[in-house]
């Protein structure tokens, strides 16, 4: 007779769970009369977005009002209660009226990465069955491109510039395209979803590192506990608080923060089109911002720049670091720059997006490198390669179920398991406090020889040697050894780079570093694919490293190697 299998180990928070409201999104940030929304009441005067370039600001009552005459504008031009509506331009306040007035016609709202080429909007479009297009005349040579590879037929009437008004402001785009503030008509009530909550409100883009970007449809329900769970666990805002606001709210990231968390907590995001460092600091300054949202490729820069103490940036209160595993050692010398509290978090935009938080008061230098604990609503089990739970303290992939999951990939099945477990892919190690450490991704593990080697591990001791400023690391396949080899790609400070006049300087400096650290790591995960200098590590909008491209180039550069070895 065989043994009964063990137990799962599942995990829940030790947080009260909220009240989870079956209602619309809209409804729930901008409710249309009292004990509508559990959410407290704001006065709608207050500002809840300001254009840092500009010093323009918008209030609370100032975008009801606009959402809710541009959702009768978009019933009015033929879209109706689960029509799919595009967004394809910068962070700005017209974003914010596009956004807010799609869902108060019932719309779901597919935002698209800026820097996306004709053939990616295309695949996008297409995947979401979007009909309606808000475009920013910047971006409208991309959307005309994507435009002839489209499934369908796309009126002019359909395509509305996402800008404000004024002198330049369409920035020559051809007269046939009305702008976002000609489409507003009569202000009507938003839809209502109180019977409906499991409609699809958002649809954000995965970050296709590893294939084609998959559509995930995000609910009301989602979204709306999301607030609820998350937004007591997380950095407590005010009215008084100033968010820094450059991450693409085209990402789940920046859309929670950006366009959220403002009005769920009464404050305000000074929005800025995407990340530049002078303009960063300008903002910081003359905005007096107090928590600044970012991704770890930014804190490299910030830990590093020479510019970043010319600013006074004193009136940040707290940095929120996300969408990317933080190296401990960055966070460490940043700390010393700017001795304020760096909260990280962990979440994908399949779970809308949070999991695990902390707030100030948590985030303390012993916790660097943890990225909190299970939010409310949420059950967690860390299970092994073999099908069963891993131990307290030794590490896992995280299996979460739960109402922040989302509804689904557009048009694919089977991807949520019996149960209602969804695989989020992250290898984690969960310790005797609740506290949840991100060890690397299953995918992007290598095996040398059979042994396991995290790539995000390797990075950090990378980054801890004193001319390294950034790492990504994968492994290239060894055909003689039959195994992967651990392969790093390194870059250095600018005097350091500077310092290397030829490749030969270069290649030396290179295996200097790799015997630097196969001193700091076990035998197993020595650099034996090689270390190389490089100029930049490429990265997603949201700062994952995209080990795709890395492993591209590892390819042809192992291959050409071993070649010239013959």
């Amino acid at each position: 007779m065989s043994p009964s299998p063990a137990e799962p180990i599942i995990y829940t928070s030790d947080y009260p769970e909220p009240f989870l409201p079956s209602m619309s999104l809209f409804h729930y940030l901008f409710p249309d009369g009292p004990a509508v929304s559990p959410l407290p009441s704001f006065d709608p005067s207050l500002p809840c977005a300001i254009d840092a370039a500009t010093g323009r600001s918008v209030s609370r009552g100032e975008l009801e009002d606009t959402a809710l005459r541009l959702g009768q504008g978009l019933r009015d031009a033929g879209m109706k209660r689960g029509d799919v509506v595009n967004l394809f331009s910068p962070n700005s306040i017209e974003f914010a009226f596009a956004t807010w007035g799609a869902i108060a016609a019932g719309c779901a709202v597919t935002p698209a990465n800026i820097a996306y080429e004709p053939h990616e909007l295309a695949h996008q479009v297409n995947d979401s069955g979007a009909s309606f297009f808000f475009v920013a005349p910047s971006h409208l040579h991309v959307f005309e491109k994507a435009r002839e590879r489209f499934n369908i037929t796309v009126p002019d009437s359909r395509v509305v510039l996402c800008c404000p008004v004024g002198p330049g402001a369409r920035a020559g785009a051809p007269d046939k395209y009305r702008s976002l503030h000609e489409l507003l008509g009569e202000r009507a009530p938003a839809e209502r979803f109180e019977t409906e909550p499991m409609a699809t409100v958002f649809m954000f883009y995965s970050s296709g590192t590893t294939g084609l970007p998959k559509g995930v449809e995000t609910t009301h329900y989602n979204m709306t506990t999301q607030m609820q769970t998350t937004g007591a666990r997380i950095e407590q805002l005010t009215p008084q608080d100033r968010i820094l606001g450059f991450l693409p709210m085209s990402h789940i990231y920046g859309a929670m923060m950006f366009l959220l968390c403002p009005l769920r907590f009464g404050c305000a995001v000074v929005l800025l089109p995407r990340f530049e460092e002078i303009p960063v600091y300008k903002a910081i300054q003359e905005f007096k911002i107090t928590t600044a949202i970012i991704v770890p490729p930014v804190l490299v820069l910030w830990a590093s720049s020479p510019h970043f103490k010319k600013y006074d940036l004193s009136s940040l209160r707290s940095v929120t670091c996300g969408a990317a595993p933080l190296p401990v050692d960055l966070a460490r010398r940043f700390h010393k720059i700017l001795p304020v509290p760096i909260c990280e978090a962990y979440g994908m935009t399949e779970t809308s997006p949070g999991i695990a938080v902390m707030n100030s008061k948590m985030a303390t230098p012993e916790r660097l490198g943890w990225v909190g604990r299970l939010i409310p609503s949420y059950q967690a089990r860390l299970v092994r390669e073999d099908g069963t739970d891993a131990p307290l303290g030794t590490p896992g992939e995280l299996w979460v179920r739960g109402p922040n999951v989302m509804k689904g990939y557009k048009g694919r099945t089977g991807d949520i398991l019996p149960g209602g477990w969804f695989r989020t892919g992250d290898l984690m190690i969960r310790d005797k406090h609740g506290w949840f450490r991100v060890v690397d991704r299953v995918k992007e593990l290598i095996k040398y020889k059979g042994l396991q080697v995290a790539p995000a591990e390797l990075e950090n001791v990378l980054l801890q040697h004193h001319h390294v400023v950034d790492a990504g690391v994968i492994g290239v396949e060894d055909h003689k050894q039959a195994t992967e080899l651990p392969r790093a790609y390194v870059v250095l400070d600018a005097k350091k780079a500077a310092e290397l006049k030829t490749e030969r300087d270069r290649r030396r400096y290179a295996r200097e570093i790799g015997e630097w650290a196969a001193k700091r790591v076990a035998q197993h995960k020595r650099f034996r694919g090689g270390v190389v200098i490089t100029d930049l590590i490429p990265k997603s909008p949201s700062g994952k490293i995209l080990r795709r491209l890395l492993r591209e180039r590892a390819h042809a550069e192992w291959t050409s190697e071993q070649k010239g070895k013959l």
